[in-house]
């Protein structure tokens, strides 16, 4: 409970309210004051501490003081202190029904907007069910964030991808150990397919030929005649070696055997029939030899022109001009050169088995019925050979693969779409710099901001289940009350149980006011006048009633509503009269609930009816009035003084009198001293008795000192004594002719109503 409002400085019109005299709060605490006294002011601090909001205090700083705002409160837990900005404490189990309260929950103006519609929610899911709420708006501003940070992301990460491509396509790239050569094949293509027409015209790489050496070549060195004579062979020899021929001994008996005719020596003219030498010549060179000799020259012959220097540069030439082509082609192409290791020592190689062979010939020109093996220079050549035709081999296989990459390249090419290339290129040109350290960490961090948004909307649709359930439980529970409260307060109308919805942001919700029967949508600020809406079906006095059955309604479905202390500004402020006992009831079944009710109102006949129903050690009245021309205080209050007709009569006359300057002037001179005489013993009930008048009360403040809490207006109390006291038979014989200036009179009415906080 609140027990008693400590002190109150540099607030709103409290410039120094400090409590004195009994203002103890009770179960039911009844607060009168005039408009504009200070009640609003009231229910913003305990807002304040309710919210632990530090803002609403400072926002209502004393203008033109320089001392910061200062609350002292006393609470059953102790007391609670606003001092330097801060709450010492908070003490959230207050309840306030305000203007606050209805202008954030049930209309603002005339109309219901969507933040009246989004607090009421909060009203009726309560605190179980705001929890949900709040955790649901902290997870969607979470989403919000995590939304800027992927936006954020996917700007610096779209700086990368290739055109058409998307941020998660991009992601998602696998990683390519080969993609440095898939980018240089693609590279290829596409230059293949700007060059398509004259790569058709392009030769590619040809094989080498190595030339055949002679297959019969050791054949024929071992070729030998059997039906020459072993002796005419012999004499043959013996004559060529005599006469000096040489190697050419042979070739020149042979043609000279030619021209040989009836048995003549073409040289002497004498018969050689009967020549032994002559036979033996005829023998040597018979048809079998020379057809050995031909064979041997033929075979000199194959040797010289298949391993001749015209092969060799032949052969040099084709491998130039392959490695130019394939040079040329590997723009377009992925390719190895094809090489051959012996580039270089063809010609030696070649050139080393044609002088073994043409040796090995000259040999068995000169004896050429001897049979001859090749030796060791030409084995060693002919195994060289091989081996260059081995290498010939493996080259060529090269030439070949190199040859079927450029044929496909040429097809490709003639069928390619440059800017299909072009895209697949781009592609895969991201794909590569996907995985560079700088992207890799933005991929890295998108994948990482896209998880923790997935499990926060996890999260989300986790607590949006829970805050339905709770919700459909609680609202159509909350929608009976409020019928039943607007009921109880003798409503001319009802509502439709209320809906939810989370379109447009916050969850908020709505209804439809039913009146005679008919439903009517509330509308919002922007419906049209001629359209049936909350605004044009409800007086002032229904609005205020139905925003009350809101507030009953809450109190009655909080769960720890046995600790709460309702506040209630003005409940009945512009309800119809009839509602007046309805309210009451209301208000005091709400205290049998709530560990307290605080009710400020300014009308004293309200708060009376209220206190007449309560029993007298539960019930406590107290004010808030004017003390001097610039502070409020908070005093006990007499309510029954208060609405005793007399008091109120005199009252009435003043403001009559001021406000038109009508009534009789010696009448209105002589309520002066009964007005004040009654706010004084309001605010000090105790201190002053009925019977003393507003001298003997002006002697009691003077006496007292600072310590009285009217000492402030001690001055203004006294003129006002002496100036009206003149006008009364106890203090003037005359006061019946003492003469009135109406100026004069106007002036001091204008003080007194200031005095007591009644100026209209």
């Amino acid at each position: 409970m609140l027990r008693r409002i400590v002190s109150i400085k540099n607030v709103g019109r409290f410039r120094n309210c400090a409590a004195t005299g009994d203002v103890t709060f009770r179960p039911y605490t009844l607060i009168f004051g005039e408009n504009a006294r200070g009640k609003t002011t009231l229910c913003a601090i305990l807002r304040s501490l309710i919210a632990n909001d530090p803002a609403i205090v400072i926002g209502r700083a004393t203008l033109g003081s320089n001392e910061p705002p200062d609350v002292n409160l006393l609470t059953s837990s102790g007391n609670i202190e606003f001092r330097n900005g801060v709450w010492s404490a908070t003490y959230p189990d207050i309840a306030v029904f305000d203007a606050t309260y209805i202008s954030e929950n049930v209309y603002a103006g005339d109309a219901v907007d969507k933040e009246q519609r989004r607090s009421l929610y909060s009203v009726i899911i309560g605190a179980r069910g705001v929890a949900f709420a709040s955790r649901l708006t902290e997870i969607e501003k979470q989403i919000r964030e995590k939304n800027s940070a992927i936006r954020d992301n996917q700007t610096q990460v779209q700086q990368y991808l290739a055109q058409g491509m998307s941020v998660e396509e991009f992601i998602g790239l696998p990683k390519d150990i080969d993609i440095k050569a898939k980018i240089s094949l693609k590279e290829h293509e596409l230059r293949a397919a700007h060059q398509a027409a004259q790569l058709q015209q392009k030769s590619s790489p040809t094989v080498l030929k190595l030339p055949e050496f002679p297959a019969a070549f050791a054949e024929l060195l071992g070729k030998t005649l059997e039906d020459i004579a072993k002796d005419a062979e012999r004499r043959v020899g013996e004559h060529i070696a005599k006469h000096l021929m040489g190697e050419h001994g042979e070739s020149w008996i042979n043609e000279g055997l030619g021209f040989v005719v009836d048995e003549s020596c073409p040289f002497c003219d004498q018969d050689i029939s009967n020549v032994s030498l002559i036979r033996a010549y005829r023998s040597y060179f018979s048809h079998n030899y020379q057809a050995l000799r031909d064979e041997v020259n033929q075979l000199r012959t194959q040797v010289d022109t298949a391993l001749s220097e015209r092969v060799v540069a032949d052969l040099e030439q084709t491998l130039a001009e392959n490695t130019a082509s394939t040079e040329y082609w590997r723009q377009y192409c992925e390719l190895s050169q094809p090489v051959l290791p012996e580039v270089g020592c063809i010609g030696d190689t070649v050139f080393s088995l044609r002088d073994a062979a043409r040796a090995l010939i000259s040999v068995k020109v000169s004896t050429p019925l001897e049979a001859l093996a090749p030796d060791e220079a030409l084995r060693r050549s002919l195994e060289g050979f091989e081996a260059l035709r081995t290498s010939f081999g493996t080259y060529n296989e090269k030439v070949a693969k190199v040859n079927t990459i450029i044929t496909q390249r040429k097809s490709q090419a003639q069928t390619a779409n440059v800017r299909e290339l072009e895209a697949a290129l781009a592609s895969l040109e991201a794909q590569k710099v996907r995985y560079t350290d700088e992207v890799q960490e933005l991929c890295r961090t998108a994948r990482c901001l896209q998880s923790e948004k997935s499990a926060l909307e996890k999260d989300k649709a986790t607590v949006r289940q829970k805050l339905d359930a709770h919700t459909k439980k609680v609202i159509t529970q909350y929608g009976q009350r409020i019928k039943w409260y607007l009921e109880r307060i003798n409503a001319s109308f009802t509502i439709t149980t209320p809906t939810y919805t989370y379109r447009g942001g916050p969850p908020s919700t709505s209804y439809q006011i039913v009146i005679n029967g008919n439903s009517v949508a509330i509308g919002d600020p922007r419906t049209p006048a001629d359209k049936p809406s909350f605004k044009n079906t409800l007086s002032s006095g229904d609005r205020t009633t139905l925003a009350l059955a809101f507030f009953f309604a809450q109190l009655e479905q909080d769960p720890n509503r046995a600790s709460k202390v309702a506040v209630f500004d003005d409940p009945f402020g512009s309800m119809d009269s009839f509602r007046r006992n309805h309210t009451v009831h209301q208000i005091q079944r709400c205290g049998e609930s709530c560990a307290q009710v605080i009710v400020l109102s300014h009308d004293p006949h309200f708060l009376h009816l209220l206190w007449s129903r309560i029993g007298s050690d539960e019930r406590k009245t107290l004010c808030v009035t004017r003390i001097g021309e610039e502070n409020t205080t908070v005093a006990e209050w007499n309510i029954e003084k208060a609405v005793q007709a007399p008091n109120r009569a005199d009252l009435d006359k003043l403001q009559e009198f001021f406000s038109s300057n009508q009534g009789d002037s010696r009448d209105v001179v002589q309520k002066i001293r009964p007005v004040l005489e009654a706010y004084c013993r309001n605010l000090s009930p105790l201190q002053f008795r009925e019977q003393d008048e507003l001298g003997r009360m002006i002697a009691i403040i003077r006496d007292d000192g600072a310590t009285h809490q009217l000492t402030e207006i001690l001055e203004d109390l006294n003129e006002l004594n002496i100036y009206s006291r003149q006008y009364h038979h106890a203090y003037n014989q005359n006061a019946a002719t003492e003469p009135i200036d109406d100026e004069e009179l106007l002036g001091y009415v204008e003080r007194t109503l200031k005095l007591v906080g009644c100026l209209l």
